[in-house]
């Protein structure tokens, strides 16, 4: 499908830059961009007039006060309410935990996530707003199975959908294993919970865990 190329610049732009905590210069975004300095100049500029980034030390792009304003009015009372809930099945699963959004109908993006307040050894590198197929990964597959099922579903899908929870191993990062459960979330495309770990873990209990965590969140999601 034919794209407005300025927009879609400034927006992969926009992502580029919420991925750098540290902030990037004019010049790294043009490399990444594959454009010229003049024209990530122009990108910068309009962004800037319109408060989604600032220029910090260094004259590095870092997001600005408006992409916080746009935060705020994204299903705020669901990403309120999953705090908590988050924080409490990673405190109780002892690993780190994600909340999802399907994207489009065929991408998956963690939207938030809590790590335990008791640390483990090895932790689980997750970045969030980074999005992966709905078809890799437990958060992903466990939307998939709150659809409808599909000739062309997997097994995993079809087995996540029997038992109201996912599990995959290695999908997104080696070594890691996700357990995850879905749930709808009104006027979006559906949700999931789950945690991640790097070490053997108690399949079964997790599953309940998420399938709980999923089943608050639905919840509130619908409050």
């Amino acid at each position: 499908m034919p794209t407005l190329q300025s927009l879609d610049r400034g927006l992969r732009a926009l992502s580029l830059i919420s991925l750098a905590p540290e902030g990037l210069a004019v010049a790294e975004i043009a490399a990444r961009l594959g454009t010229d300095r003049a024209t990530a100049y122009r990108i910068v500029d309009t962004l800037e007039q319109h408060a989604l980034v600032t220029r910090g030390v260094g004259k590095k792009i870092r997001l600005g006060a408006g992409a916080v304003v746009f935060a705020s009015r994204f299903q705020p009372q669901l990403i309120r309410a999953a705090g908590p809930v988050l924080q409490e099945l990673a405190d109780a699963a002892g690993v780190a935990a994600f909340l999802s959004l399907a994207q489009g109908d065929d991408e998956c993006v963690p939207v938030l996530s809590a790590e335990p307040a008791r640390q483990t050894i090895l932790q689980v590198g997750y970045r969030i707003g980074a999005s992966h197929p709905l078809t890799r990964g437990a958060n992903g597959i466990a939307i998939l199975a709150l659809r409808p099922a599909a000739a062309n579903d997997s097994e995993a899908v079809g087995r996540a959908r029997d038992d109201g929870y996912s599990v995959t191993a290695g999908e997104l990062q080696h070594g890691a294993v996700g357990v995850a459960a879905g749930f709808e979330v009104p006027h979006l495309l559906g949700g999931s919970v789950g945690v991640v770990a790097m070490e053997q873990v108690d399949i079964a209990r997790l599953g309940e865990l998420v399938r709980e965590a999923a089943t608050r969140l639905a919840r509130l999601g619908r409050a």
